[in-house]
């Protein structure tokens, strides 16, 4: 009994820990999402542009894979996950606009796409957090 008891409490601390590293990653991708969203805002170059468009790409992909905590326990086609990583997929979809506007030498035109950032934030936090 008490090596059940044992088993149990072990396998409790490894799920707690593994959820509290998760939301750590994701509270660490969104930070970087923030961080470079607003480097980009402040870019002078298509360099300095690029670097924080790569960089909020890779927050991204590192945010739709670490959900929240109030998705954990959704089954992953649940329809609240789905449009958790929709918005991420949204997310990148106006990064990779905004990339292809500044490889195009069109630096002012991309960064009008920060709104589009602010505004996809926006309707994820008030959904998901």
């Amino acid at each position: 009994m008490k090596t059940l008891l044992k088993v149990v409490l072990l396998s409790s601390g490894l799920c707690l820990a593994g959820l509290a590293q998760a939301s750590e990653v994701l509270e660490g991708a969104m930070k970087s999402l923030a961080k470079n969203s607003k480097a980009f805002t402040q870019a002078k170059t298509a360099t300095e542009a690029n670097t924080a468009l790569t960089e909020m790409q890779k927050a991204a992909a590192t945010a739709k894979q670490n959900k929240p905590d109030s998705l954990v326990k959704q089954p992953k086609d649940s329809v609240k996950v789905k449009q958790y990583e929709q918005k991420f997929d949204a997310l990148t979809q106006e990064i990779e606009h905004a990339q292809h506007l500044v490889h195009a030498g069109k630096l002012a035109e991309a960064k009008q796409s920060s709104a589009k950032f602010e505004a996809i934030k926006q309707q994820g936090h008030k959904a998901f957090k």
